[in-house]
C-alpha cells in the first residue's frame, strides 16, 4: 500500500526534545504520489528555513507550493524559501496573496520573482496528484484555499486558518469526496467565547462525525483548550512544528 506523510514546519509550538523553533504562522510539507507539495511558509522566513533545515527539507526538494490565504503569517516565509532555490516552481494562491505587504521591504525581492510560476486557485478544485487536491474558495467572505488528502480511510482536510468559518470548506469536501475521515490545522477560534468554540465543535463533530482532529495554528492554544472542553481531551490532538502525520492512500 502506497503511503503519504505531512510534516508540520512551522507552528507556535514545536516538538518537545527537538532544537525546533515554535513561530507564529502555519507550514506543512506533504510527501504522496512520489512529489513533496508545501503548504504555506509560515511568518518568518529565517525560522522557516531552520526548521526546513533541522528537518532535512531542501528548498530544491519540494515540487509546488500552495499558499492558503493573503496573510503575511502563511506567506512571509516564501521570499527566503525562493532564495534557497535553483530551480524555479509552480506556486499556487488566489491572486491576493501577491499584494500581502510586510512592514519593511518587499514580499518577493526582485532577485526572486523569476524563480516563481504563479498558478491562480481558487475558482474550482485543482488536482496536485492522484491523492492531493486544492479546494476552491468556499464563500465570498474567504479568499482561502484549503488542501484534502484522499486516503483509504476517507479525505482528510488540511486547513490554514477558516477564517470564514469551517462548515463551508467542510460542506464541498463531502460533496466531492464523501464523509470526512480528519481536519488538520487551524480553525479561527482566538478570544472567541466557549458557546462559539462549541457550536464549531458541533459542526465538525456532530454534523460532519469527523473523529481524527490534529490542531495547530491559528486554532491558538486557548482555542484548542475550549476544543477539548467541547469535545473531550482524546478527541484533539496538537500538531506542532516537527509533528508528522502518515497516512494509507
Amino acid at each position: 500500500m502506497a503511503h503519504a506523510r505531512v510534516l508540520c514546519i512551522m507552528d507556535e509550538g514545536a516538538k518537545v526534545g527537538t532544537p525546533l523553533i515554535g513561530s507564529k504562522g502555519a507550514s506543512f510539507v506533504f510527501d504522496v504520489d512520489g512529489k513533496r507539495i508545501l503548504f504555506d511558509t509560515g511568518r518568518s522566513g529565517r525560522y522557516f528555513m531552520r526548521n526546513m533545515d533541522i528537518l532535512k527539507i531542501k528548498a530544491d526538494s519540494v515540487d509546488a507550493v500552495v499558499i492558503s490565504h493573503p496573510s503575511i503569517d502563511h506567506v512571509g516565509g516564501l521570499n527566503t524559501f525562493m532564495t534557497n532555490r535553483t530551480v524555479r516552481v509552480d506556486i499556487y494562491s488566489v491572486p491576493e496573496v501577491w499584494d500581502v505587504k510586510r512592514t519593511f521591504g518587499k514580499l518577493i525581492t526582485d532577485d526572486n520573482v523569476g524563480g516563481i510560476i504563479r498558478q491562480d486557485a481558487g475558482k474550482d478544485w485543482i488536482q496536485l496528484t492522484e491523492h492531493l487536491y486544492i479546494s476552491p474558495v468556499v464563500n465570498d467572505d474567504s479568499k482561502e484555499l484549503a488542501l484534502v488528502l484522499r486516503t483509504n480511510q476517507g479525505p482528510v482536510v488540511f486547513s490554514a486558518c477558516a477564517h470564514a468559518g469551517i462548515g463551508d470548506t467542510l460542506r464541498v469536501v463531502k460533496e466531492r469526496f464523501g464523509p470526512i475521515r480528519g481536519l488538520v490545522g487551524g480553525i479561527y477560534l482566538h478570544k472567541v467565547k466557549q458557546p462559539a468554540v462549541n457550536a464549531v465543535a458541533e459542526i465538525i463533530v456532530n454534523e460532519y462525525s469527523i473523529n481524527e482532529l490534529h490542531l495547530n495554528g491559528c486554532t491558538t492554544g486557548e482555542g484548542i483548550q475550549k476544543m477539548r472542553v467541547a469535545t473531550s481531551n482524546d478527541k484533539i490532538k496538537d500538531f506542532f512544528a516537527g509533528d508528522e502525520l502518515d497516512y494509507t492512500v
